[in-house]
């Protein structure tokens, strides 16, 4: 049949299809590359591959490790069976953080019948030896950061979570988890908290959330990914926040200053409608990075299609050390230097920016601005990278 002939081409394409793409040069004795295969428009497979000079042994162990626990088997077969009709695109994001790996896969689609759903799947290895690291090891005691984590959810994530949605339940917590330097990422089965788009749940808890519960010890998990440095603020990590800055972007959150908003809500999708402020909208898109964070744009008279993002906003979270909600602006200008400018931030000035009256500096980033802003008390607010 002419169905059987297709599932046959689709098993040969399946194996001499597969394309290697470096994307991510890491520490010298690994890299991560693309595992790439794409059959239709419809259909594509894509997850990670470690390689490298190192030990071929350990090596396989852990992108076995990763097939497993990502699925990558059951997905390629599965698009065997869809190439006569259907859709299943399967994406990952993650990568190398000292000798850690951590990476999550994303499935939509077809995944298991001709219903359509999504999947997180997720992995997470010690470089050094090759074995899986559990949520466990971030904490100096588990249940005690696991009891951090629930009142987190419960004081600052449930509250926001919109009445609409199908599934909203926070726990029992998920044992499905991404790494990164900005933060814990959850990842939620569809069926227990969902999206407005119904995409599988996905909740960022800031390091500096979990700061009196995390393993900080010299060789702990979250010293070796570099966890302090990121909720610290000193010369070192104020460097990496300017050299993000130079590049137009602020780390953790996956957009650059200059790409396109229709991209940016074709594949984040709108959490909310645009909402105003002075000159420009704000887009709130849907995903654990982007919770408080805000990407802006012009007014959009040109339509969606002909703009750019103009600026990123956060409103939460914490920064290489710069902690919205902690940190003191007399902190900052003795890690940062003196700011460049500064102004007054009144009350008409705060309203029209959806701001409270207080103080924005002015720190010049190459072609871009990066701008701290603190309240009447001196604490940061909001912290956003403008061109």
């Amino acid at each position: 049949m002419k169905s059987n002939r297709l599932i046959r081409l689709a098993i040969c394409l399946i194996a001499a299809m597969l394309l290697f793409i470096p994307v991510c040069p890491a520490e010298e004795a690994f890299h991560i590359e693309d595992a790439g295969l794409d059959m239709t428009e419809t259909l594509s497979v894509h997850y990670p591959v470690l390689s490298g000079p190192g030990d071929e042994a350990l090596l396989e162990q852990i992108n076995t490790m990763i097939r497993e626990d990502c699925h990558i088997g059951d997905y390629l077969a599965r698009t065997a069976q869809l190439i006569a009709g259907g859709s299943l695109q399967v994406s990952w994001q993650g990568g190398i953080m000292g000798d850690v790996f951590s990476c999550a896969v994303s499935a939509v689609g077809a995944v298991e019948n001709s219903r359509s759903t999504h999947v997180w799947n997720a992995c997470t290895a010690d470089l050094r030896d090759g074995r899986r690291i559990t949520l466990s090891e971030l904490f100096t005691d588990e249940e005690a950061g696991r009891e951090q984590i629930r009142t987190y959810l419960e004081d600052e994530v449930l509250p926001e979570l919109s009445a609409h949605l199908q599934n909203s339940e926070l726990e029992p917590l998920p044992e499905t988890f991404l790494l990164e330097p900005s933060g814990l990422t959850l990842l939620y089965p569809v069926s227990q908290l969902s999206t407005l788009g119904d995409r599988a749940g996905d909740i960022r808890i800031g390091w500096h959330v979990l700061k009196d519960v995390l393993n900080l010890a010299e060789d702990s998990i979250p010293d070796r990914i570099g966890v302090k440095q990121m909720i610290t603020l000193t010369a070192e990590s104020a460097e990496q926040l300017l050299a993000a800055s130079a590049e137009g972007s602020l780390t953790g959150i996956p957009v650059k200053l200059g790409d396109s908003v229709q991209e940016m809500t074709d594949r984040y999708h709108l959490l909310t409608d645009p909402d105003g402020f002075e000159g420009g909208r704000l887009f709130a898109l849907e995903g654990g990075c982007f919770r408080g964070v805000y990407l802006m744009t012009d007014d959009l008279t040109r339509g969606w299609e002909n703009s750019k993002v103009e600026g990123i906003r956060m409103d939460q979270g914490c920064l290489w050390g710069l902690c919205v909600n902690e940190t003191m602006r007399e902190d900052w200008i003795s890690v940062l230097g003196e700011p460049d400018g500064s102004a007054a931030i009144d009350e008409e000035k705060a309203e029209a920016n959806r701001l409270v009256p207080g103080t924005c500096d002015y720190y010049s980033c190459g072609e871009y601005q990066l701008r701290l802003y603190s309240d009447d008390t001196g604490c940061l607010i909001c912290i956003v990278l403008t061109a």
